[in-house]
């Protein structure tokens, strides 16, 4: 493999509101190998960004005998075959990260990341200036098995 070289990366300022699941920033040589997320979510009332939500009513069932079997396997290789020089940033602001989220600067080598999981809410995500009143959010989950989950990662 040729090795990578940066130089001289000069950022200002990276301004982020919400970083989701297996999401991130990356600044420089980042080596973003194999990332797994796997999910299920029910939401009785979606996601929402600087808004106002009044007078609503969310309503989940989710009665499954087997509720989001997730198998993941990952195999990995990644070798360290880079270089970064002066890598300069003034400011990053990030208001929100989520599972498996992440801010990466430099030389990175970030292998074989895994979020799994199931999300039952009766209201989504509220990101930024938000007001919620007056809601009722009913979750009934009776599952006989929840969110079973098999990960297995090789790593080399």
């Amino acid at each position: 493999m040729r090795k990578k070289i940066m130089n001289n990366l000069i950022l200002n300022g990276i301004n982020v509101t919400s970083i989701d699941t297996s999401s991130g920033i990356f600044v420089g040589i980042n080596n973003v190998n194999n990332w797994s997320s796997h999910y299920k979510s029910n939401h009785g009332f979606g996601s929402v960004t600087n808004s106002t939500v009044s007078d609503n009513f969310g309503l989940v069932i989710d009665n499954d005998v087997i509720d989001t079997p997730i198998e993941s396997r990952a195999v990995t290789y990644m070798d360290g075959t880079q270089q970064v020089n002066n890598i300069d940033v003034k400011e990053i602001n990030v208001n929100s990260l989520h599972t498996n989220a992440a801010v990466s600067i430099g030389d990175n080598l970030s292998n074989g990341w895994s979020a799994h999981g199931k999300r039952n809410e009766g209201m989504g995500r509220s990101v930024g200036t938000t007001m919620v009143k007056s809601n009722t959010n009913i979750v009934i989950d009776n599952d006989l098995i929840d969110s079973q989950i098999y990960n297995n990662n090789n790593f080399q």
